[in-house]
């Protein structure tokens, strides 16, 4: 009998934990009718209901913000956890700890844990991994749409990631490489931007008539089309603001393209991209155990200082009131000596397994544009109104009234914090801050602090875009760290730009992790600044 061959093509991901490699074979034509497994489901019972292309995208998401366990474990929360809440959700000024991991010397004392810091590179392998699955079906089924969307979730993936380190592996990864290079960050932007583009347009031209296949694997839009081409804008319009102090040309250029593509952008409050509960599919918001069963997620001293000065309602579904102070709302500081047993009473997340987590809501659109307005661009609209949008659709898309006159508020500031422990030793008066209410007279800088500050307080609790507006803009004020045990490669009053490459890179890929630091421009620690990172500080 002849012999058949097959010939298969294999790609490698070695981001992850230890020498896990994630792998994905694409075979010739013709083996189905050579070999056929009885008790193993066929390609074409795959592909019903769209599952063969449709199973990968669960998977994407949740290696963008990790929710979920498919044997409802805990090892999301603590992947969640190493990778954004104990850097970016704290960083932020959104949240503090009540726990001393290491004796006080880890990532919120700048004492960093170089373990740690590796999760993010084993989400970005699970997150390509599946992303290379809906590449190769998609390149055969010729669906340009389900690859637009997974596009999509790659980009913002990555995004996370290259906004906390730098330069990382990206347009190698696919090649199958075991020690992938990796790309400076402008080349990521460059590429980012491009493939939103082409996302865009895609989704925008064949979207409405295709139907919603995705819908049974889709957390975010449920299979619409439309949404993903309005997400896909309004993220690039955010990648164009990022861009504006170390390209500004070009930041305006691409910024006006995302507002006048007729797809449109996130515009109202059900427009919001958030990763939520799905029939069928699990879904645990982090947050919840972490600031409850494990006991260690507090109220960040920076929201707690501006949202009691501000008198802002939206505290209440952001957070609940202390133990410590029944009634009262209190935050913990960053980068502190904890004692557990002092800072467990302070402020909880108000925070239950199905809350959605936010990608990107509307309300962030409308501060987007504010600043473009406010920079002279034209993003249909001035700046003031676009401002008092964003604000006004930051309260219905909590749910909480606006208190009358809140906008027109010009007195009001941040207040004092108080730490209720140990005597008070981490205290701190105000950082200043602006009033509410939009004065066209006052000072670009000054009016560039409203919007950041607002949009700040809406785009809770993304800590991952929170952390990285503060490092572009250097809003709102927050307080820096009373422990510095960064050895002086972190000032700390500028505070930390970027998290350090994880020891497993410089075991498993030396080389290009030698390379990346001379993409980065400064040597591998949290004090340097990341390509966008440009503003005078």
């Amino acid at each position: 009998m002849k012999s058949k061959n097959i010939i298969c093509r294999l790609w490698f991901f070695t981001l992850g934990t230890g020498m896990v490699s994630f792998f994905l074979a694409s075979c010739t034509k013709n083996y189905a009718e050579y070999n056929t497994n009885p008790y193993n489901a066929t390609r074409e019972q795959m592909e019903a209901d769209g599952y063969l292309i449709g199973r990968n995208f669960p998977i994407m998401i949740n290696a963008v913000i990790p929710a979920a366990d498919a044997g409802a474990g805990t090892t999301f929360v603590n992947s969640y956890q190493v990778a954004f809440n104990l850097a970016a959700d704290c960083y932020s000024g959104y949240m503090g700890q009540a726990n001393n991991w290491n004796g006080n010397t880890n990532n919120l004392t700048y004492g960093f844990n170089l373990q740690w810091v590796n999760e993010q590179f084993s989400l970005s392998g699970r997150l390509m991994n599946a992303w290379k699955q809906v590449e190769e079906a998609t390149a055969l089924s010729g669906d340009s749409l389900q690859f637009s969307v997974a596009q999509l979730i790659k980009i913002t993936g990555m995004i996370r990631m290259t906004d906390s380190y730098g330069p990382v592996p990206y347009s190698q990864i696919p090649t199958g490489t075991f020690t992938p290079a990796y790309d400076s960050q402008e080349s990521l932007y460059r590429t980012f931007i491009k493939e939103l583009g082409e996302a865009a347009d895609v989704l925008h031209k064949k979207g409405a008539s295709a139907g919603k296949t995705l819908a049974p694997y889709d957390q975010i839009y449920a299979g619409d089309y439309m949404q993903w081409a309005k997400y896909a804008n309004s993220l690039k319009l955010r990648l164009a603001i990022r861009m504006v102090y170390v390209d500004p040309a070009n930041a305006r250029l691409l910024a006006e393209e995302a507002v006048r593509h007729p797809a449109g952008l996130l515009d109202i409050v059900a427009d919001g991209a958030l990763q939520k509960p799905a029939a069928g599919l699990n879904f645990k918001n982090p947050l919840r155990t972490l600031t409850q069963d494990y006991n260690e997620a507090r109220m960040g001293a920076s929201m707690d200082s501006y949202l009691r000065g501000y008198k802002d309602p939206r505290i209440a579904s952001f957070f609940l009131p202390s133990v410590i102070r029944p009634d009262e709302y209190v935050g913990v500081r960053t980068g502190i000596n904890v004692v557990p047993a002092l800072y467990q009473p302070f402020s909880r997340l108000n925070v239950s397994d199905d809350t959605g987590i936010p990608w990107m809501r509307a309300s962030e659109v409308y501060f987007l544009r504010a600043e473009g307005a406010l920079r002279g661009w034209n993003m249909n609209g001035n700046a003031q109104q676009l401002y008092e949008a964003g604000v006004q659709l930051s309260f219905a898309e909590l749910g909480v009234n606006m208190p009358t006159g809140y906008l027109n508020d010009e007195i009001l500031r941040p207040a004092d914090y108080t730490d209720y422990t140990s005597g008070g030793a981490y205290s701190r008066t105000s950082m200043g801050g602006v009033s509410i209410r939009w004065r066209n007279s006052d000072t670009f800088q000054v009016n560039l602090e409203r919007i950041i500050t607002q949009k700040w307080i809406a785009t809770y609790p993304n800590g991952q875009e929170a952390w990285t507006e503060f490092r572009r803009t250097g809003y709102p004020r927050l307080f820096p760290v009373a422990l510095n045990r960064s050895g002086g490669t972190v000032d700390q009053a500028v505070q930390v730009r970027r998290l350090p490459y994880p020891l497993q890179q410089y075991q498993e890929n030396g080389a290009q992790v030698e390379q990346a630091i001379s993409l980065l421009g400064g040597p591998d620690n949290g004090g340097t600044r990341l390509w966008w990172d440009a503003r005078p500080l």
